[in-house]
């Protein structure tokens, strides 16, 4: 292995390892992000009195009949 291909490597990971954070950032940015807006909607009341809209419904499973 050449001295220019250990140092495109390194480049390489290092590269990857910055991608890699700043992927985590974002995605802790959008939870955070997320949560607030659940937060806010749960302090106007959106989550309270739920009601289910008909839950004995049997799911109708079709499929070649033999």
């Amino acid at each position: 292995m050449g001295k220019r291909q250990k140092e495109h490597r390194k480049k390489v990971e290092a590269r990857n390892g910055r991608i890699n954070e700043e992927k985590k950032i974002y995605e802790k940015r959008q939870r955070e992000f997320i949560m607030d807006l659940i937060k806010k909607e749960k302090e106007k009341g959106a989550f309270e009195n739920n009601t289910l809209i008909n839950p004995n419904i049997d799911p109708i499973i079709e499929g070649p009949s033999f």
